[in-house]
């Protein structure tokens, strides 16, 4: 359960935020076009966007386990025009991919929320 809630207000903080965090933590990253991404805990999609802007050429899967954000992470991506995500509904402790199908995880705040960390990242 996330402990800040699914609702509007919650969201447009973590818009917010998602603005200082690009800017100071993963502005410049690029992924290889042709590469798998795999975005852990995808939320409102706030990161989602800023990832599938700037590397175009690259497929990324963002998943969450909450609908009511994934909601909100579908319609901001396809607000600002990004065909490159594909978004799923997801458990952490279970995904549904096979050993090594992706090329590059990002994964930002989400093990803080999490009752078994290090399990997730297993």
């Amino acid at each position: 359960m996330y402990i800040h809630g699914y609702g509007e207000r919650e969201s447009e903080r973590l818009l917010a935020q998602a603005a200082s965090v690009v800017r100071l933590l993963h502005g410049d990253t690029r992924f290889p076009p042709g590469s798998r991404v795999l975005e852990v805990g995808c939320g409102t999609g706030a990161q989602t966007a800023s990832l599938a802007r700037n590397s175009p050429g690259a497929q990324i899967v963002a998943f969450d386990h909450a609908t009511a954000s994934l909601a909100r992470a579908i319609e901001r991506v396809a607000t600002a025009g990004l065909s490159n995500v594909e978004f799923l509904h997801a458990d952490l402790y279970a995904l549904p991919f096979e050993a090594a199908s992706f090329d590059h995880v990002f994964i930002c705040f989400v093990l803080e929320h999490l009752s078994h960390p290090i399990a997730a990242l297993r």
